[in-house]
């Protein structure tokens, strides 16, 4: 327990380190409230509550060897390395894992060990650093949590470095030894050392399998960088991973189909989460039409594996029974009294009132006719949810290409998941609470929205705006409250500043570094620092488009940022 507490503290120290360097690390950071009104059980249940998600046994991925680091622990680079938050030990986090890692010991039932996993935090959380700027080094440096805020970790490159550690693992005599040694807490013996090889290639099966198939079908890699993912496509391929290995175990029988074949470049960034509970529509083509099914799909869909006799014990209904509903439901329940984040103007800098007055105007000339929303009448609750259009602004057109590409197949594959999980929810909730209310849940969740999938390409609309050449696809547009919070900018990430989105494409940066947290408050966005160059020249990296506001002058732009940064 001892060795694993120092590693918690080293990942913390370098997470630190990396933001504020050597001068700074006997200086303990001050950290803000954006006033976002969570209790700290409800921030604690938001950034370690399972929702039913499996990357590894808990105890393989504490004791799993860094194959590019001798001597070291791969959970020692989480921070760092890929852009996840440090936690501390609680009750739902006794190893003090970063935010957004889950502990599952429902697979222990089923003879398989505790299983670690990934939850809505580890995507929908960030921590913005800023450092005073009056010339000293001394000054204590900001964090601010930001709960619910699109997260900067780098997903695609952590699951490639995480199975690639296991497979190293299974190569590499004397690093199997020690990792044994480690789990067991004794020298293995050599039916010992073969029992747990089994283990582990009986575990990573699945993940094998789906990169086989995206080998097969010819797939190129894709370099997302912090904060992007194609989630809908990893999703589709770690679930046909799923699915694929089970027929090889001979535990189902092959649907004969095959695989579509999908391109990983079309990335978008993680939405900020606290305005989704008030909308018709969730994703960037505002394709689910409904929280709880989008969320079970997240579940179902982040899991590149399953823990083996969870899969033999339920066989082909492992997917749905693998998600936590219940967890699942009290986050979103929290989202709900989840608030926009504040301006902190004591840390970052008070409001210009005079220029507030003076961005309003320009904000409804340039901004509101797509990001304000209208609401639609009350339901039968006589509750209101907020109706959010899609538009072309001429912005990249790849994510939406690729999305669309194999739009009924995979508009069907998701209505048929969807029947299935609440079907399964309903069958659940029935043999709780009775018939009645498993009925009234098929039809219409607790807020009274139609409890169903829906693809709402019937309700895209273009804008009667000729300020945007078009690039022929549709985005929905982001409501700004808390946008200060939310860069780097565009669905892709391809703009860091709000400045930079002011400014015509030509200017704005063709290339920047990514996956630092430090907030510049002068142009409203992050900093160009961190390990990933971004170069918007890239397949689905494009900065182009959105060009409302771009021909202000400099005076009025910071009249509009102002008015921004206040919402």
């Amino acid at each position: 327990m001892l060795t694993k507490v120092l590693h918690c503290l080293l990942a913390l120290i370098l997470f630190l380190f990396s933001f504020y360097g050597e001068a700074s690390a006997n200086i303990k950071p001050k950290v803000a409230d954006l006033n976002q009104g969570w209790s700290q059980q409800e921030v604690q249940f938001f950034n370690h509550a399972s929702e039913g998600t499996n990357l590894a046994p808990l105890e393989f991925f504490l004791n799993l060897p860094d194959p590019k680091a001798p001597d070291t622990k791969f959970i020692d680079k989480l921070g760092p390395g890929y852009g996840f938050i440090p936690s501390k030990e609680s009750e739902l986090n006794p190893y003090g894992l970063p935010i957004g890692f889950a502990i599952d010991q429902r697979p222990v039932q089923f003879g398989d060990r505790p299983y670690v996993g990934i939850t809505c935090a580890a995507c929908h959380a960030r921590q913005l650093t800023y450092r005073p700027n009056d010339g000293s080094r001394s000054n204590s440096p900001w964090i601010l949590p930001v709960y619910g805020g699109p997260g900067l970790v780098d997903i695609p490159q952590f699951l490639e470095d995480l199975y690639g550690a296991f497979y190293t693992l299974l190569d590499d005599d004397a690093q199997i030894k020690a990792f044994a040694t480690d789990v067991l807490g004794n020298t293995p013996t050599q039916v010992e050392l073969d029992q747990l090889k089994d283990e582990i290639s009986e575990f990573i099966g699945p993940y094998g399998v789906a990169t086989e198939v995206m080998d097969q079908l010819q797939i190129p890699a894709a370099e997302f960088g912090p904060g992007n993912l194609n989630a809908l496509t990893r999703g589709y391929y770690n679930n046909v991973g799923i699915i694929g290995w089970m027929v090889r175990k001979g535990i189902i029988k092959s649907s004969g189909k095959t695989p579509l074949r999908i391109q990983l470049e079309g990335s978008t960034n993680y939405p900020p989460l606290w305005f989704a509970h008030q909308d018709t529509w969730a994703q960037w083509f505002a394709e689910i039409h409904h929280p709880s099914a989008r969320n079970w799909i997240q579940s179902v869909s982040t899991s590149p594996i399953r823990p083996p006799k969870m899969i033999e014990a339920f066989k082909k209904k492992v997917i749905l029974e693998s998600i936590d509903f219940d967890n699942i439901e009290k986050i979103q329940n929290s989202l709900e009294r989840l608030r926009t984040p504040k301006w902190p103007e004591s840390v970052l800098g008070q409001f210009d009132q005079t220029l507030i007055a003076q961005g309003k105007p320009l904000f409804e000339q340039n901004c509101a006719q797509c990001h304000t929303r209208t609401s639609e009448p009350p339901n039968r609750l006589g509750i209101q949810f907020n109706q959010r259009l899609a538009f072309d602004v001429g912005t990249d057109p790849v994510a939406y290409q690729i999305f669309n590409e194999h739009g009924k197949e995979r508009a069907d594959g998701l209505l048929d998941l969807s029947k299935k999980m609440l079907r399964f929810r309903k069958f659940k909730l029935w043999k709780e609470f009775g018939y009645r209310i498993a009925t009234n849940y098929q039809n219409h969740d607790s807020k009274g929205r139609p409890n169903k999938f829906a693809i709402a390409k019937e309700q895209y609309s273009n804008l009667d705006n000729n300020s945007s050449e078009k690039s022929g696809a549709v985005y929905w547009a982001s409501p700004l409250a808390g946008i200060f919070a939310s860069s780097p900018y565009f669905h892709n990430g391809s703009v860091p500043t709000l400045w930079d989105v002011l400014s015509v494409p030509e200017q704005r940066p063709t290339t920047f570094q990514t996956g630092g947290n430090e907030f510049d408050p002068d142009h409203v966005g992050l900093r160009a620092a961190g390990s990933f160059l971004y170069d918007t020249r890239e397949e689905g990296k494009s900065n182009g488009g959105h060009l409302f506001g771009t021909k202000l002058s400099p005076h009025d732009k910071t009249a509009l940022i102002e008015y921004l940064k206040s919402l």
